[in-house]
Parts: structure tokens; sequence; C-alpha cells
């Protein structure tokens, strides 16, 4: 039965081409999206049990509900006193300078590699093993212990060659030198990013800084134990916080925060909010991939209908209906297989290009995507599912009165308002199809063009920006910190093309070494039990402004450190936000200059001297940031010198366009050639960075609305071909009688224009219910908003008659006398 089918496929080979063309579209679509979400979705994390496994947060009430992670000491006593939990670990995503330790004997420069900070825990919780040596022990983590690590399979190749003595070799951290005591296997893959180096994480329970939420928490469950059962327990142990490590986290603290620990699973955490974005642009193609399917029943339909007459003479020599149905059943099922096999293959090269797009790193797990077993299995359910959609209309109305019919009419085909009105149908429901798809590819694009027209706060043309880090080791005080940022400073400021140059802590749009504070406000005492708002504290040096294109909006900037790296001499100052400014003091920025702040009640109140334009610190799509500014070189608490260690440099041309990466490189090496830059790129990628996630989202749509969109036109254009062949011999009479070629065309070209309009008025229908699903995906996007469902109608009108033109055309020059001998 399938050789005779793919012999009568042979026969057809326009017919057979269109169909599988356009089932490998639906299917590769299909395929393709599924496997990111089965990828990033439904996957469990790569590790033994990975059900179980948990974070540990917190939730609390500071300027609104915030998040936070855990400190030394709730992760101490959490870990001590549970009784939910196997084992908990601790851990902190940073990066480092390393070098192996043979290169930097031999002086070679260090490279900046993203590391771990960990408890051995951390690693035990996840259930790891060392491929060679071993993984970090209790021991590693006591205070004093000697320094070692552990390094990934992608590091021991990548800089020690493979080399099977690894365990007799060191590496450089910072300028320590460490003992390598184990590689992991190459298939361990941590949650949300890929240390090439795992360092114990030594905590102190006699010096715990119990209010800084650092460290990030992963739990194993006991058996038996649910998210709601540990998070009790937590809730049990934390009021004992401030009894067993006395700090700032205060019984107090704890009451007037409404703090409270949460339990999520990893998977969640990890996979975060993609998963709205990716079930939308699934549902999108899954829509592409029924439209595609009601595409081809339609062409099966015709194809059918043409050969009622063969099928009814078949009937009446004796051939089985039962055979007949399923001979026609097999074409359905052989387009179906060859689509489904192409489709896998296009999916399979379709998920290597998105994986490579820069758009997809906002997307985690992606590493874990892969055409598998499960995807394979769906490929197979999904063409299953398209034989028997593009083979049941078809068989449906190829019933043995239609055949005894077909025996006796004149016609090639019988045909009747019943059969023309399935194939209008089918075209009717392929454009609501494409409406909906195009009305969520316009939302997102709508979102994209609201998220461009975003103000960042800054100028991010003609900049550049780095980062380094100054290892304690290399730089043991801060004025030795602090001269190599003075030096740098002005070497850069002296490029030729630069206009100026500075550095801050944290850039906006970036996640890279933001701290949070309280912040305390002179003129604004707390009332008992009250605890001040957290605001990000930033430290940066006065040209910082200028190089990012902040503007000074009121007051001046605070001081550049001395020459020699000792703070500015005065009081101290500060500079803030207008947003900061606006919500303490809403008169204007003037109003915020010469009132005081300061960080913590220990240190000394800060002038505020002036005020600077917000800048969108957290994303385009979240409210300008409040700031607070500090000098780069500060003093502490207790009055010494203070410089952060991990620093942002921006330089600005004064010409058109950003300076050259080369020089910048070449004057650090000449003032420390083992300093590492690191993230060396255009301040215009941190607007790129921000919008990424919406891009891929929209560059998947746009996808699958040009294709709804053609495949809707194809099925026009089928509909309307067919129904003007039925229809030649009253298209001849019309013109012998007079009629015009403008009015057949106005005829032909009507049909296919009501046919569209009751497909986009029920698509619009469709996409009103379904805006408030596809928004919540969309940043910014403004579900209601009419511009994206009237531009998704109008395309699919002006397709609709794009696609009526050419048969209506074809029509419009018949041959009277032609038609009317035609059958």
């Amino acid at each position: 039965m399938i050789r005779h089918a793919v012999r009568r496929l042979l026969h057809a080979r326009t017919f057979t081409a269109a169909t599988i063309a356009t089932l490998t579209l639906g299917i590769g679509g299909t395929v393709a999206v599924f496997t990111v979400v089965n990828g990033v979705l439904l996957q469990p994390l790569p590790f033994a049990r990975a059900d179980r496994l948990v974070d540990v947060s917190h939730t609390l009430v500071v300027s609104g509900l915030l998040h936070v992670d855990q400190s030394d000491a709730t992760y101490l006593l959490y870990r001590r006193d549970n009784r939910t939990f196997t084992d908990v670990g601790a851990y902190r995503a940073t990066a480092v300078n390393a070098a192996s330790a043979d290169d930097a004997d031999a002086g070679q420069s260090a490279k900046r590699v993203p590391a771990m900070l960990a408890t051995a825990s951390t690693l035990r919780v996840l259930r790891a093993r060392a491929e060679r040596g071993r993984l970090l022990s209790e021991r590693d983590d006591e205070i004093g212990a000697p320094p070692v690590a552990v390094i990934s399979d992608a590091l021991w190749r990548r800089d020690f060659g493979a080399d099977p003595r690894i365990l007799d070799r060191g590496i450089v951290v910072d300028g320590v030198r460490r003992q390598i005591v184990g590689v992991l296997p190459p298939d361990f893959e941590f949650p949300d990013r890929a240390p090439a180096l795992w360092l114990p994480l030594q905590l102190d329970p006699a010096n715990t800084r119990s209010a800084a939420f650092d460290y990030k928490v992963v739990g194993r469950l006991r058996d038996g134990a649910s998210l709601a059962t540990a998070t009790a327990d937590l809730d049990r142990i934390l009021p004992h916080v401030p009894e067993v490590f006395p700090g700032r986290l205060s019984a107090g603290a704890i009451t007037a925060t409404h703090m409270h620990p949460v339990v999520r699973s990893l998977r969640d955490v990890v996979v975060g909010d993609v998963g709205r974005v990716l079930w939308v642009v699934l549902g999108a193609v899954a829509l592409l991939l029924v439209l595609a399917c009601a595409n081809v029943a339609n062409l099966f339909l015709a194809r059918a209908e043409l050969r009622q007459r063969e099928l009814a003479v078949r009937s009446a020599l004796g051939a089985a209906q039962g055979q007949l149905l399923l001979e026609l059943m097999s074409e359905g099922i052989v387009v179906s297989a060859i689509g489904g096999a192409l489709g896998l293959g296009l999916a399979a090269g379709g998920v290597r290009v998105l994986a490579s797009l820069t758009a997809a790193a906002a997307i985690p797990r992606l590493g874990d995507v892969r055409i598998d077993a499960t995807v394979c299995a769906a490929t197979a359910a999904i063409a299953a599912a398209c034989a028997l959609i593009v083979s049941a209309l078809p068989l449906l109305r190829l019933d043995g009165a239609s055949l005894a019919r077909a025996l006796v009419s004149s016609g090639r085909a019988a045909t009747g308002r019943s059969r023309n009105r399935a194939r209008r149908l089918l075209v009717v429901a392929q454009v609501a199809m494409a409406v909906v798809i195009v009305f969520a590819a316009g939302l997102f694009a709508r979102s994209f063009a609201r998220l461009r027209a975003v103000n960042p706060g800054f100028a991010a043309d003609r900049a550049v920006t780095f980062r380094v880090a100054l290892p304690t080791v290399a730089y043991p005080t801060t004025a030795d910190a602090a001269q190599l940022a003075v030096r740098a400073l002005a070497d850069l400021s002296a490029l030729p093309g630069v206009q100026t140059a500075g550095v801050v802590t944290k850039l906006p749009l970036d996640e890279e070494a933001r701290q949070d504070s309280a912040v305390f406000i002179e003129d604004r005492p707390l009332r008992k039990g009250e605890i001040p708002d957290l605001h990000e504290i930033d430290f940066a040096t006065p040209g910082y402004f200028g190089a990012m294109g902040i503007p000074l909006l009121a007051g001046r900037l605070f001081a550049a450190p001395e020459p020699n790296g000792a703070p500015a001499q005065g009081p101290p100052e500060v500079v803030v936000s207008a947003a900061f400014a606006a919500r303490y003091w809403p008169g204007g920025p003037a109003h915020a200059i010469g009132h005081r702040v300061r960080m913590t009640a220990r240190d000394p109140w800060h002038t505020i001297v002036g005020v600077v334009g917000s800048t969108r610190g957290d994303g385009l799509d979240q409210p300008p940031s409040e700031n607070v500014y500090c000098p780069l070189v500060t003093t502490n608490a207790a009055g010494a010198p203070w410089i952060p260690r991990d620093l942002a440099f921006v330089v600005r041309s004064s010409g058109s366009s950003a300076p050259a990466t080369v020089p910048i490189e070449r004057t650090m090496r000449a003032i420390d050639p083992g300093l590492p830059l690191y993230r060396l790129m255009p301040v215009r990628a941190l607007l790129a960075n921000a919008t990424a996630r919406t891009v891929f989202t929209i560059l998947l749509l746009s996808i699958a609305a040009i294709v709804a969109t053609a495949v809707g036109a194809c099925g026009i254009y089928g509909v309307i071909s067919y129904l003007v062949s039925l229809r030649t011999r009253e298209i001849g009479v019309r013109l012998a009688l007079g009629a015009q070629a403008g009015d057949v065309r106005r005829l032909v070209t009507r049909q296919a224009v009501v046919d569209a309009a009751a497909g986009v008025a029920i698509g619009v229908g469709a996409a009103l219910l379904l805006s408030h699903v596809i928004g919540a995906a969309a940043p910014d996007a403004g579900a209601a908003d009419p511009a994206p469902l009237g531009a998704a109608a109008a395309v699919l009108m002006v397709t609709a008659i794009a696609a009526s033109w050419i048969p209506a055309r074809r029509a419009a020059r018949l041959d009277p006398a032609i038609a009317l001998r035609s059958d």
C-alpha cells in the first residue's frame, strides 16, 4: 500500500513537493521550539534525583517585597538545626585572575575565569564526583586551611593540556598559589553558569556578617519532605539567628521586615520567568503546525475530489470502500512521515543556529538543549497527528454515496456547496490562526520598540567599558589599588581621541558587582521598629559621569582622589541620582543638595553635593534606579582608607565612534602586564544585553509569522484557483454575455476577501482572548494596544488580496469560446 502511495505521489510531483514542504516547515518549527522548551523547562537538572534539589532564600519587605539570598549566619544555623534536608551548601559565583603555576612562574599574564566559592557540602548536595583526585572537603572549609582548588574538565584540557599528572601541579589564583586536588568530569554542569574553578568558601562562625546576604544556598530535601514543610522548618529556625550569631540582623529587624525563608525548586529558580516566553513561542509554532496541516488537508481534499470518478469506477468494479479509503490515507502517512523526517533535520539545524545567536545567551540552560529521545518521540507523535489531520477531511467526504454520485456525474469531480464550504472553512481557519501568530510577533516587536525608546539615562555611543579585578596579593594596600586606578585613568585619558575616562563599581543594566545597602536620612529619623530603605550604592570617580554621559542636574560632583591614591580631603560627600532625590525631597533636584545620608549607624554623615540623572540599573522595563554614588576612594566606618577591588572603566571618545580597544589594552598592559582585562565591550552592548531575550523571542515569532502568512497565502491561492477551475463554464458564459475583465476579477477577489475577512474577524477575537497571556511574557508590551492587532489584520487582508490576484487575473483572461467548450 505504501509503495503504491509513493508511486502516485511521484506522478504528482508539484502536489507532493508542496505538501511535503508545508509540513516540513510546520513540523520543523514546532520541533525546534519544543526542543528548546524540553531542554530548558521540561528536562530535570543534570544531577542525581534533581527533583529533590532546592534553592533557599528569603523574602523581606523593604522598599517593597524583595528577594535576598543567605548570610553566613543564616546558612550556618540552617545547616546545623534543620530537620528536612539531608544537607545544604553555600556558594557564591565570582571571577578570578588565574594562570597555571608554570605560566605564572614564566611571567605570563593571568586570565579572567569564572569561579565558584563553595562549601564542600555544595558539591556533595549536587552528588558530584571527581574524575581525577577528590572534591573539596570539610577540612578545606576551615579557616587557615592550605589553599586548594578543584578545576573543570574544560580548564584542565585548555590550560593544562589534559596532563594526567594534574594533581602534582598548581594554579595561581589572584596571586595565591593553590594545589589542584581534583578535576570534575566533563558532563558536570552547574545550574546557572559554568565555573572553571571551585574554591573553598571558608566561613568563620566566630566572625559572621548576619545581615550581608551574599551567598546562595542549595539543599537536598529528605524523602517525604516537601517545599512547604522545608519552608516551615526554616521559619522555625530563623528567629534564633540573632541569639546564636549576634549582629546587624536583630530580632527587631526580622520582625520589621517580615523576613521569611523561601524554599523553591532549584530548576524553577534557574529557569526564572523565561518559561512564559517559551510557552508563548511554542503555542505560536503549534498554531503554525495546525495551519500547515489545514493547508495540506485542503490540498488533499481537492486531490481526492479530482480522483472521485476514478475511485467510483474502481468501487463499481469491486474494490472495497475500506481499501480505497486506506489508499487515500496512505498518501497522508507518506507525506507526513517524510515531512517529519525532514522537519527533525530542519529542527536540528535550527537549534544549532539559535544557540549560536548572541541574543540566545539570555535563555538559561541553553547548553541542555539537544535532539534526544524525547524530541524524536515528540516528532513521531506530531507526524502521526499530521497524517491523521490531513487525511481526515478527505476520508469523511468520500463515502459510498459520494462515490455513487461521482460515477453518474458528467463532470471531472463531484462538487457541491458543502465541499466548497469545507475548503473555505479551512481557509478561514488558516487566516484566523495566522492573525494570532502575526499578532504575537507584533506584540513582542511593540515591546522591543518601547524598550528601545526608553531613555537608559546614559549615552551609549562613542564609549567602551572593561573591568579589572585588583587582587590583594598584588595590591595589598588601599593606596596601591587607588594608585593603579588613578594612573590608569590618567593614561587612558591621554590616549589620542579620548575625551574622558572614569571608574565605577557597577554599570547600569549590569548585575556585576551590585551592592545594595540600607540608607539612613538625617532629616528623616526612623520610628521605633522602622528600618531604612535599601538603595544601590556605587563607588565612582567624578569622571565616570561624563564618560557615561550621565548629566549633572544640580550642585557639583565630589572631588577626585589624590594623585597618591589617598581620599579627597574634607568631610565625606556623595552624589545621588534624581530618582533618589525625588523620593525624599520631591521639590526638584536642587532640594536634595546639602542633606546628609549614611549607610550604617556607625558611618559618618555624608553630605549630598550633587544630583545626577537617573539610569535604568535593573532593566529597561524597570523604573529608574535610586542610586547613591560614593567616591571611589573613601574611608570605612573605622576611618581607614578603602577602595573596592572590582572596577569597571569607561572610556569615551571625542570623535564619532567608540575608542579602539587595542590602545586601551596596550595602555593597561604597560601599567600591569599581569592584570587581565575582561568584559571589554562597547557601552552599547549593555543595551543589547538588556533586550536580548525580547530580541530572541521576536526572531522566533517573526519566523513563525512569516511562514504562517506564506502558508495562509498559499491556502487562499489554492482554494481560489481551484474554485476558478470549477467555475470555468460560468465565467465563460459571463464573458460571452458581455462581462468585463474587471467584473470577473472583482468576482473572484471578492470571494477571497470575504473568506479572509471572516478569518481575520475570528483571529482578532482569539487574539484578544489570548492578549493577556501573550502580553504577560512581553515586557512593557501593552497587551491592549490595538496597533499590533490592527497590523496583523491588515497584513492578512493584504495577503488575501495578493494571493487571489493571480487566479483572478487568469480568470479574466479566459477565452469565452474555450471556456464554453470545457467540461
